[in-house]
């Protein structure tokens, strides 16, 4: 009977406990939760808009290109503006919660404070996996879509500026017209830039129009009684014609076909890594090949011709795209988990302050991460796309921050 009675004694002092951790749980949830969304909205409004913003000044874009352009810069903001929320997020919790003796009060009921840690380290975890995902989206479709945008706004973009400042220069592309009636341009000159003088070409016009056709990607330009030189050819006389443009000429993004690294998806990465792999290797063997050529005629002076130079140049080119495709997973990764990173490193330390600032607990918390973490990372990210270290140096940052944040809660649940 006494065994029974014990029996039933401690199965209601395990129930009791079950049920207070499980409040714990919910509640260390919630108020991260509450923290976590109020200010990665205002985060991330705040690093939209200077993107957007920055994206504006250097395309001349209209206002209603810059509302379409909300949508495509929301993930990229997002990614940036987790993980330095979600570590804000947690020494906000735990900071309130030590200096008004929450975990005393946890401690005295025989329990370690990892119990309030634990949903912590699972919601970091969870928005760590969230963040790679943004960060892939932001990338592919992001990127894509902003350009499309800002594609599709290219005539809209110019009239709009040379009808404030008769003027229009990219970098690239140069308008400049005295009058505008409409959609009618008086006056028009353009000039396009290149590094190349054969490939650039100045046009005048005393009437001209444009119109921008998506499909083939190019900038029509109507013009009456003009005149047309490319380059140092002789100038030609046109009565009336139409003239296409590249749109890429009158937007920044550069004109070489391939996708940069960063901006291929993960699901698309390793069909990119093959391709860059064959190519590297076509070339190695058309150079070894023109090499072993001049050296059965007998032309060993040729190998050291300048016109090597530029084969070398692709070459190391082609090998430097390989090592950025090879690293990009392992960055992605590394930069995403950087969430789990801040939090096992934020948690303890702002249990431990017992501070109920919790904005100096925050720079507190902050200062390691941007010391040691943030410097490890961009090392590991040049050496490895340069080649000089293996992709999976790019987790350097994340390592030592997991083995210290380790370090604090272990010493944290011995105490």
């Amino acid at each position: 009977m006494a065994h029974s009675l014990l029996i039933a004694d401690y199965a209601q002092l395990l129930r009791k406990v079950y049920l207070t951790m499980n409040l714990l749980t919910r509640y260390v949830l919630l108020e991260l939760t509450k923290v976590f969304l109020v200010t990665v909205v205002g985060m991330t409004a705040i690093m939209m808009l200077v993107g957007v913003v920055q994206e504006a000044i250097q395309q001349n874009l209209t206002p209603i290109t810059i509302i379409q352009l909300i949508p495509f810069v929301i993930p990229q903001a997002l990614f940036f503006a987790i993980p330095t929320t979600v570590l804000f997020s947690a020494c906000n919790v735990f900071a309130r919660m030590s200096s008004s003796n929450e975990i005393v009060a946890i401690k005295s009921m025989g329990r370690s404070p990892m119990v309030v840690v634990w949903p912590a380290i699972i919601f970091a975890f969870l928005l760590s996996l969230v963040t790679v995902i943004l960060n892939d989206i932001a990338v592919s479709w992001g990127r894509e879509g902003v350009y499309h945008v800002i594609l599709n706004s290219v005539e809209k973009t110019i009239y709009a500026v040379l009808s404030a400042d008769q003027r229009f220069n990219n970098g690239r592309l140069s308008f400049a017209v005295q009058d505008i009636s409409g959609k009618d341009l008086y006056g028009l000159t353009v000039e396009k830039f290149a590094d190349d003088s054969s490939k650039g070409f100045r046009l005048h016009a005393q009437q001209a129009r444009l119109s921008c056709d998506p499909k083939t990607n190019k900038l029509l330009i109507w013009i009456k009684n003009g005149e047309f030189q490319i380059g140092d050819s002789a100038l030609a006389f046109i009565d009336e014609d139409v003239v296409p443009i590249d749109l890429t000429d009158a937007t920044r993004k550069s004109k070489n076909n391939e996708i940069s690294p960063s901006a291929i998806p993960l699901r698309a990465i390793p069909v990119a890594a093959h391709a860059s792999q064959v190519s590297l290797i076509h070339k190695r063997r058309d150079m070894a090949m023109a090499a072993s050529f001049q050296m059965l005629g007998g032309n060993l002076v040729g190998l050291t011709h300048p016109d090597w130079v530029p084969e070398f140049v692709d070459l190391h080119e082609l090998e430097i795209r390989q090592y950025r495709i090879a690293v990009e997973p392992w960055r992605r990764w590394a930069n995403g988990f950087s969430c789990l990173c801040f939090v096992l490193i934020g948690a303890p330390l702002a249990l431990r302050m017992q501070n109920s600032d919790f904005w100096v607990v925050f720079f507190m918390c902050f200062l390691p991460i941007l010391i040691a973490y943030y410097p490890l990372l961009m090392f590991g990210i040049s050496q490895t796309k340069t080649g000089h270290l293996a992709p999976i140096f790019v987790w350097t940052g994340n390592v030592v921050m997991l083995f210290a944040g380790w370090y604090l809660l272990r010493k944290m649940a011995l105490t």
